[in-house]
């Protein structure tokens, strides 16, 4: 009777609705969670016939096959705008092969390579315009919202050289229908990164494929955060980003593997709609091999949060065998010195590390913790030695 009582005025005074047969839970019980399940994907992945630089051995039926051999639940290519037709044996990006269309060429194969309830597969696009000094233009993830309703013969203008934008860029993504994605913000190669000429897009690719989470995803990470603080509503991605379907875990330097990383998205059931709301809704984590991290607020009586009276933080996830060393750490983020739209620069960010804990041989983490609930961003980073088998959670936002 004490224990429902207090817990009785907890819910009361945070105004959450937290019931368990008609009864509060109890201060010392978390509520639980939303019917689902969490459904992993690879959102940037190239097909031969489709991109240019995939060496004649990427067909979609080999995609998928290599994917469900991995525990992936759906696949998204985004082969490069107007690419089409180009040498299927050609290893490298040849110019010459550009504005070949058509923009999905291989809608119809993933939509029989589909199994409804059990792998998803879609085609989208990479838009991805060039700059002929090599200056940042950016390339876009196009995600198709509905499959029922998109325009698949919407034909993307991403040439000639140096008359294409990242503003212009989004522009025709938004009219395509497009869950708009950031890829590789930052790059080693300036040319493919993005120019800041807009803000309007749904999300960031915070992880690129290659030799892990490395220094430019790092960089655009900072991006996103920046965006959170500035008010915008922007989903964290990670895609591998891979052209050669066959490559082995984790990848290699300029060749990432089909998953590493994905984006694991927490869904009702494994529909295209209820992913695509998931990816809207920002319920994401990001992460490679079995490594995960779901951070989620609750209240002062344990209750979900959902953004109002948060007074705890829990953080939950699995961690790689391969990922040595690991540890937990939650960072609180106030503020953002944001150099943008200078490609030239790097964000900045104001970061207090709140909690951490070294995780030693555990496979599996329940950590919380008890905040203030300060303005700001929350978000959590799985970690250890090396680039590979870190992950990434969503974030928390305090307005």
């Amino acid at each position: 009777m004490k224990c429902y009582l207090l817990c009785l005025i907890s819910c009361v005074l945070s105004l959450a609705s937290c019931k368990k047969d008609n009864f509060p839970v109890c201060a010392n019980t978390w509520e639980a969670d939303l019917p689902g399940q969490w459904y992993k994907g690879d959102l940037h992945v190239h097909a031969t016939g489709g991109s240019n630089d995939t060496g004649g051995d990427s067909f979609p039926f080999d995609i998928k096959a290599k994917a469900q051999e991995k525990g992936l639940d759906f696949i998204v290519l985004t082969d490069h705008s107007n690419s089409t037709g180009s040498d299927v044996d050609t290893t490298y990006e040849d110019p010459a092969l550009f504005n070949m269309g058509p923009e999905f060429p291989h809608w119809d194969t993933t939509a029989a390579l589909t199994e409804l309830g059990s792998f998803l597969f879609v085609c989208g696009n990479e838009i991805s315009p060039r700059d002929p000094g090599s200056e940042p233009t950016g390339h876009i993830g196009c995600i198709p919202m509905n499959l029922n309703t998109f325009d698949k013969n919407y034909v993307f203008i991403d040439r000639p050289m140096g008359t294409v934008n990242g503003a212009n860029t989004l522009n025709q993504a938004t009219q395509a229908g497009c869950f708009k994605i950031v890829n590789h913000p930052y790059a080693i190669n300036r040319w493919i990164a993005y120019d800041w000429t807009s803000y309007d897009y749904n999300a960031m690719e915070v992880w690129n494929g290659t030799i892990g989470f490395d220094d430019f995803d790092k960089f655009g990470y900072r991006a996103w955060i920046c965006d959170l603080l500035q008010g915008r509503k922007v989903t964290p991605i990670g895609g591998s980003d891979t052209h050669r379907v066959f490559t082995p875990n984790p990848g290699q330097l300029l060749n990432p593997a089909l998953g590493y990383p994905v984006t694991a998205v927490f869904a009702e059931s494994l529909t295209w709609d209820n992913i695509v709301n998931g990816l809207v809704d920002g319920d994401v984590y990001v992460g490679e091999g079995e490594s995960s991290l779901k951070i989620d607020d609750y209240t002062e009586g344990k209750c979900h949060a959902n953004g109002q009276d948060l007074a705890w933080i829990r953080m939950r996830g699995t961690v790689d065998a391969n990922l040595p060393n690991a540890k937990i750490s939650l960072y609180f983020y106030s503020d953002c010195n944001d150099p943008r739209p200078n490609t030239n620069a790097y964000p900045e960010l104001s970061e207090n590390l709140i909690f951490e804990k070294e995780l030693g041989q555990l496979s599996s983490f329940d950590e919380s913790l008890k905040i203030e609930g300060k303005k700001g961003v929350y978000a959590a980073i799985l970690s250890g030695d090396g680039y590979h088998y870190w992950a990434l959670s969503r974030a928390i936002v305090i307005n």
